[in-house]
């Protein structure tokens, strides 16, 4: 049985993908039971076996990984070579972190982890690339899923209109609130609708996924080819929640690999 959910636009383009959430592993306690997380203090060699699994439950060697800052560097990852660089102009201090990462050939799986965040996974159906993303309110606001569409064009050259992105389980609106000066950065960047009006009767909420959604298409991929995924992790127990758990809870994540370009 898949340890993951799937999208409806990446499934029917035969790429391997998906949304992990808490079952199917051997962590316990507060990381019971599939945490994909090292640095929440759960046992290191039940992440590595929960990895394992999920890697024989998709078919694949491994994933690359990296150390998620809620900045906007973007990496690219290629069979035996060292994670480099995508965008040298990044706004991102130095430092070996990243939030995004390319699979720039067949087979090479990328993921990201989160807990409350948004995974994001794009797909170039043109060119068989693909890349995995993780955007909270910072990368939100830093543009990292549309920065991460122009990445695929420049590294691989891919067409934004021929990009597919799911966007996965994060917390909802109905559970992310937000203080009044980080709801109006928010409706100025993405449109009023995003968050509630800081004047308003009662504390704002934010709406990341509608942000996410908004900097891809302002990025060049059509509405038709994003599919927002899965529920509020706040809201379902069956996801890890930053919020909800208080910080003390283990981390999902979203994951896709490249294939050969379709023929499209």
């Amino acid at each position: 049985m898949p340890l993951y959910l799937t999208s409806r636009l990446l499934s029917a383009a035969a790429v391997v993908h998906g949304f992990t959430g808490r079952e199917g592993g051997v962590s316990g306690g507060a990381f019971a039971s599939l945490n994909l997380g090292l640095s929440v203090g759960d046992d290191a060699e039940a992440v590595a076996e929960n990895f394992a699994r999920l890697s024989r439950s998709a078919s694949v060697a491994g994933f690359a990984t990296v150390s998620q800052v809620h900045g906007d560097r973007v990496l690219g990852a290629a069979r035996g070579e060292p994670l480099r660089e995508i965008f040298p102009e990044s706004m991102q201090r130095a430092g070996s972190g990243a939030d995004a990462l390319l699979a720039l050939e067949p087979g090479v799986a990328v993921a990201v982890r989160v807990a409350d965040c948004v995974p994001i996974l794009l797909y170039a159906e043109d060119l068989g690339a693909a890349a995995a993303v993780h955007s909270g309110w910072k990368g939100a606001r830093l543009g990292i899923a549309g920065r991460s569409v122009r990445a695929l064009q420049h590294a691989a050259g891919a067409d934004p209109a021929r990009t597919l992105a799911a966007i996965g389980p994060c917390i909802g609106r109905c559970c992310y609130q937000v203080s009044p000066e980080l709801a109006s950065i928010f409706r100025g960047l993405f449109g009023d609708e995003v968050a509630d009006d800081p004047q308003g009767p009662r504390k704002p909420h934010l709406d990341l996924r509608v942000c996410v959604e908004r900097s891809l298409r302002a990025a060049g991929v059509p509405a038709g080819r994003i599919e927002q995924v899965g529920p509020c992790t706040s809201c379902d127990a069956a996801y890890f929640s930053h919020r909800r758990d208080l910080g003390k809870t283990g981390r999902q994540a979203g994951f896709i690999a490249a294939r050969e370009p379709a023929h499209i």
